[in-house]
């Protein structure tokens, strides 16, 4: 029996996926490293720029090739001041990563610094989604800079620092759009797959069909401001898990220097910020567990010492690692441990909370270069 047209997921809002994007499909194979990498993992994370970071100028270009076995979850046109945030603890519950493209104009009126930077803490990556919600292609060259460039400024009020890649509405841009976006320090995060959660499809339908499009670095279109895109994450997400597939953000949207930006926006009184660089299993002889590299800091600890304590398994908190004087941290937690992985930030001072520094899943050791000497 077949589904009715309504069910049917269209792909494209108004563009078509980017064709440009696919490669060849695969499952991930599961990675174990010896604990004496734990030490080489966290000094290359403090020295090298993320992977697929780029300097701020130059043209807009599609976000490509992605790592092999990884899907890009990304969501528009938010936040919304309820989706938004049952979205990150559903992520969180599930231990994925994924990309926001706010609307300027929304992010206004709904949110501050603290719920972006409490985003950015859980590991999730931020882009530019323009200010109006306009077609770009429509508009005079220097509207289309003042739209983007307004956003970048906005999201550079909250966060710290000004984003890496974005994302045209509509998906409709042009060569004046590009050179445009790429003089401001933009590449272009197009997409593979879009069930048009917005025509309100059926869920297992929409499952169906991102589970025949998923492909290595594959990015798929939702937006945070619909019932129905929570569920399409509460049955994706588990699937593509159980198929050995990961989620993780988009690399171009984490701008080099982001972990400095964000520490100079902390004053004595803020609630503290950090990220969690990589969590990997590790193994030798002897025992098991997983290895964690992050870096969190606290305005009222400039220099270091703050604690970071995980859920290892049900109820059992555990303050797990301190930070150094440079503010990261690297810990090698022994034995089970409750998966997704759930970190905190503890807040030195005497007012405010805790930070999340979110749930995750080990993945595989990032790419990095040993330092030099």
């Amino acid at each position: 029996m077949s589904s009715p047209a309504w069910a049917t997921p269209v792909t494209g809002s108004s563009a078509r996926p980017d064709g440009r994007l696919n490669v060849r499909a695969r499952r991930p194979a599961k990675l174990v490293v010896a604990f004496g990498l734990l030490a080489a993992l966290s000094a290359a994370l403090w020295v090298a720029p993320p992977a697929g970071a780029q300097e701020g100028v130059g043209h807009a270009e599609d976000v490509g090739d992605g790592p092999p076995g990884v899907v890009h979850l990304t969501f528009d046109d938010g936040p919304d001041q309820l989706f938004t945030p049952v979205l990150l603890d559903v992520l969180d519950r599930h231990g994925v990563r994924a990309t926001f493209f706010p609307l300027g104009r929304n992010l206004e009126r709904r949110w501050g610094s603290d719920e972006i930077q409490d985003l950015l803490n859980r590991g999730h990556a931020l882009g530019n989604h323009s200010i109006h919600h306009r077609q770009l292609t429509k508009e005079h060259p220097w509207r289309v800079a003042a739209d983007l460039d307004e956003a970048s400024a906005l999201l550079a009020s909250l966060s710290g620092f000004r984003p890496g890649c974005y994302r045209a509405p509509y998906g409709d841009r042009n060569a004046t759009v590009d050179e445009v976006a790429g003089s401001l320090g933009l590449v272009h995060v197009a997409w593979t797959a879009d069930p048009q959660e917005w025509r309100n499809p059926w869920v297992p339908v929409v499952v169906d069909y991102l589970v025949g499009e998923r492909h290595d670095g594959s990015v798929v279109l939702l937006h945070d401001r619909k019932w129905l895109s929570l569920h399409i994450v509460e049955e994706v997400v588990p699937r593509f898990l159980a198929d050995g597939w990961r989620f993780d953000v988009v690399p171009d949207c984490r701008p080099p220097g982001e972990r400095e930006a964000r520490m100079a926006t902390r004053t004595p009184g803020d609630v503290p910020v950090g990220r969690i660089e990589a969590i990997v299993e590790v193994s030798d002889e002897l025992s098991r567990g997983v290895a964690v590299v992050g870096w969190a800091y606290d305005a009222d600890r400039p220099d270091g010492g703050l604690v970071v304590r995980a859920a290892l398994d049900g109820d059992r908190v555990v303050d797990v690692a301190t930070t150094g004087p440079d503010h990261g941290f690297a810990v090698t937690i022994e034995g089970a441990v409750t998966l997704p992985l759930c970190l905190w930030a503890v807040n030195a001072g005497t007012v405010r909370h805790d930070s999340s520094l979110g749930c995750h899943r080990p993945g595989p050791v990032p790419d990095w270069q040993p330092p030099a000497g």
